[in-house]
């Protein structure tokens, strides 16, 4: 991608509030500037291929395989999964709270796992699709260090040493592959979704709940990520913010400062 010299200032301006916020803590983030059919050109990034704790974020590209399954006539997002096909799960979301006599359509396992993040619901996904195909989709996408090796909430996996893995490059490449398809009859629900994401807590915290911003969160024991597109009236903008090894009210402080400063440099700075 093509960076812009421009984003120099943005650089120099993030990284004062990360080495005064959390200056021991692994940050990485890249800023793109997205149009359509045409490829990123990059405003700002720093470690930006840096390979993190996957967290929620993963999720993504698990909504992005199964619309592209229905796409190609191999799933029917109307078809239902039964809770009793995986084990219930803790953490996020509110199938948990419900008895395993329930199905849901692919479709409205979807927008559990976007909108609030639900972890029983990615479960059955990731079941029902298979971890090792999913994990082919991200190679077929060009996402280098794209990784989804456990279920959520699965502390075996993790102690065992498998874990879930992404980088602020890849974030960047799935969401403008989502974004170049939101006008088509397989993208639109995706970009939908995203859209209608509950968790506003780190990038967008100070922008103000009326600015759409399709994105997703994640958040682990001192890992806070958030990454998502915001589309403005000087262009359309891709931000990706993950940062790991920082306490997470800390970093969710970092965050929200990070979102106010590229939100204001890519409306007000850029030409």
């Amino acid at each position: 991608m093509e960076k812009l010299i421009v984003g120099q200032s943005l650089e120099k301006q993030l990284q004062e509030v990360i080495c005064n916020v959390a200056p021991t803590g692994a940050i990485s983030y890249v800023v793109t500037r997205l149009s359509d059919g045409e490829e990123p050109q990059i405003v700002a990034a720093f470690k930006e291929t840096m390979i993190h704790v996957g967290a929620s974020m993963v999720k993504t590209l698990i909504l992005e395989y199964v619309f592209h399954l229905a796409y190609e006539g191999q799933l029917d997002l109307h078809d239902t999964i039964a809770l009793s096909r995986s084990p219930r799960v803790a953490g996020a979301g509110v199938l948990q709270e419900l008895m395993g006599t329930h199905s849901f359509t692919y479709l409205e396992l979807c927008r559990l796992m976007m909108v609030i993040s639900d972890n029983w619901a990615t479960n059955l996904l990731i079941q029902a699709l298979g971890m090792e195909y999913i994990n082919a989709r991200a190679h077929q996408l060009g996402l280098e260090h794209f990784e989804i090796n456990r279920f959520m909430m699965d502390t075996l996996a993790v102690q065992e040493g498998r874990d879930n893995y992404i980088t602020a490059l890849d974030m960047a490449k799935l969401l403008h592959h989502i974004y170049n398809l939101r006008y088509t009859l397989e993208g639109h629900e995706m970009w939908s979704i995203l859209g209608r994401q509950q968790f506003r807590d780190i990038l967008p915290f100070h922008w103000g709940e009326d600015v759409v911003f399709h994105h997703k969160t994640g958040s682990l024991e001192n890992v806070e990520h958030d990454a998502g597109i915001l589309e403005t009236m000087n262009g359309d903008f891709c931000f990706v913010m993950l940062m790991s090894h920082v306490r997470n009210d800390v970093a969710k402080q970092l965050g929200a400062q990070v979102g106010l400063r590229m939100k204001a440099f890519v409306e007000d700075a850029l030409p």
